[in-house]
């Protein structure tokens, strides 16, 4: 969720029809240092207010990184992240325990030592703060630098070694399909707490609304549901390509949002029936 999706109108005006399809959790990126903060943090009481759900995602652009963390940097990341996970605390003494997407830790330094900063990053937000819910997520591969998270195996691995019921796993949908949708490893499906969900362009456009089927989410849905998994889905889509997809096909933005909360919102009730 983001202020530009409501235009020059009000949170109510945009969300309450969406609501009505089913829509009842937000994510928002915790970008405390960019100059639509206020605007943002306003649109986050607002949509509390209006009844929603609130999930957050931890910043991680930039210098946002937890390399090190193990090791010498402690001091550093604590101080980078502080500010954007008391934020969210504090939402969250409000609204209740709240989940807290992570990204795990990523450079050119040996992967078990980029390992070991993730699982000492993840067990200190579980000790500073009680009551968020971090879920790390998976993310995609790439060749020139190791990337925490880029693989289940790990995830798993990492979730496990960590010990607590408060963290699990972000299954980044359009991710895995670009990782190859690989099968989930003995433990997946139990860990994961958070889903996010995208589609993929014909030309490699990542986090598209669901049009193009190049992302087999209805597969891992029901293998989800499935499992007993009742938690969210964020509908993780780009405010410039759901506008240029929808001028191009000739609808508004808002109908490709309905579109896709319809289709999800059947699957849900034939996955549940």
């Amino acid at each position: 969720m983001h202020p530009q999706w409501l235009g020059d109108g009000r949170a109510e005006d945009f969300l309450l029809p969406l609501m009505e399809l089913g829509l009842g959790v937000l994510e928002f990126t915790l970008n405390l240092s960019s100059p639509d903060w206020p605007e943002m943090s306003a649109l986050i009481k607002e949509c509390h207010r209006l009844g929603f759900s609130l999930t957050f995602h931890a910043p991680y652009k930039g210098h946002y990184n937890p390399a090190g963390f193990s090791a010498g940097e402690r001091d550093k990341v604590e101080r980078l992240y502080r500010p954007a996970l008391a934020y969210a605390a504090r939402v969250a003494e409000e609204a209740g325990p709240t989940i807290l997407v992570v990204h795990g830790a990523k450079g050119n330094s040996p992967r078990e030592e980029l390992r070991r900063d993730t699982r000492a990053f993840l067990a200190w937000i579980l000790e500073e703060f009680p009551i968020l819910r971090p879920s790390i997520e998976l993310l995609v591969r790439e060749e020139k630098a190791n990337k925490i998270g880029d693989n289940k195996a790990e995830l798993v691995d990492i979730v496990s070694g960590l010990g607590s019921p408060r963290v699990g796993i972000c299954w980044d949908l359009g991710h895995d399909a670009r990782n190859g949708s690989l099968p989930a490893p003995s433990g997946f499906m139990a860990s994961v707490r958070h889903v996010h969900l995208h589609d993929i362009s014909p030309d490699g456009l990542d986090h598209c609304p669901l049009i193009f089927g190049n992302v087999p989410y209805a597969d891992h849905l029901r293998r989800l549901s499935q499992a007993g998994y009742r938690g969210p889905i964020i509908l993780e889509v780009n405010g410039y390509s759901v506008s240029q997809l929808a001028t191009a096909r000739g609808m508004s933005p808002i109908q490709i949002l309905q579109g896709n909360l319809s289709l999800l919102g059947a699957f849900r009730c034939q996955a549940l029936s």
